[in-house]
Formats: C-alpha cells, sequence, structure tokens
C-alpha cells in the first residue's frame, strides 16, 4: 500500500524463500557469498532459474502449488565458505554438483542474456537448461 501510494519507490526484502518474493516483487536478485549470481524477474527467477545455486534454493523450498506433492526436495550439499577466506573461483564452486576444475580458480564474471537479465557462471544458458532437464 505504501508502495501503490508513492510513500515508498523501492524495497530491498531479503529471505531465502524465493517463491515468497515471487509473492511481493518485481525482480529478485540471488546472492551467494556476498556476490550476486543471478538477476532477473520474479517470475523468470523462480520459475526459470539459470545459476545453480538459484537452481538449487528453488529445488530445496516446498512450493505450495497444484501438483507439486510429488515434488522431491533437494538439499545443497557443503557449508557455504568463510568469507574471511573465499575460495577462488566461483564462490559456490565447492558446492556445485556441476562445477569443472577452472570454476575452482578463475573469477567467473557476470553475464548478461535475455532483456536484464544476468548470471555468474561459466557455462552458457543453454547447457545449463539442458543439464537441469536431463536431471529433473
Amino acid at each position: 500500500e505504501l508502495m501503490e501510494k508513492g510513500f515508498i519507490k523501492s524495497m530491498i526484502f531479503i529471505t531465502h524463500e524465493l517463491p515468497l518474493l515471487y509473492n511481493v516483487t518485481d525482480d529478485i536478485m540471488v546472492m551467494y557469498a556476498g556476490q550476486i549470481v543471478e538477476r532477473g524477474t520474479a517470475k523468470e527467477m523462480v520459475f526459470d532459474p539459470i545459476h545453480p545455486y538459484s537452481k538449487g534454493l528453488m529445488g530445496s523450498i516446498i512450493v505450495p502449488e497444484e501438483g507439486t506433492r510429488e515434488t522431491k526436495l533437494e538439499a545443497i550439499p557443503g557449508t557455504p565458505p568463510n568469507l574471511k577466506h573465499p575460495p577462488a573461483g566461483c564462490r559456490f564452486a565447492p558446492r556445485c554438483k556441476y562445477a569443472k576444475p577452472e570454476c575452482k580458480v578463475y573469477e567467473v564474471p557476470e553475464k548478461e542474456f535475455e532483456e536484464h537479465r544476468m548470471y555468474r557462471c561459466c557455462y552458457e544458458v543453454d547447457y545449463l537448461k539442458e543439464v537441469y532437464g536431463r536431471n529433473g
């Protein structure tokens, strides 16, 4: 209501519950270990996440939607890194089931794709979608 009346122009809402964000925001940025790993509209981020961490978040949350009763939840293995000494390369690589050796060595730059979407991964979007399709 405050936003609708123009008293508030923008808001930062911090949570691990992407489906909740879908209902209260227009855009979502997913952060891991202090870095933005993906940015997109709320609909894109909930229904078509690209970064392996974003995908993992969605796979670890119960979504109370029709037809999700049989959905198997998946935990993200490992623990977050110590940010006093973050890992080299991709900060998510030690926990990522798709990581390759260079992910743990080289800094991963942001990649723009589609309009206003960004992700930070060494893989291309088409490859990640193909892998996600094979793995459910």
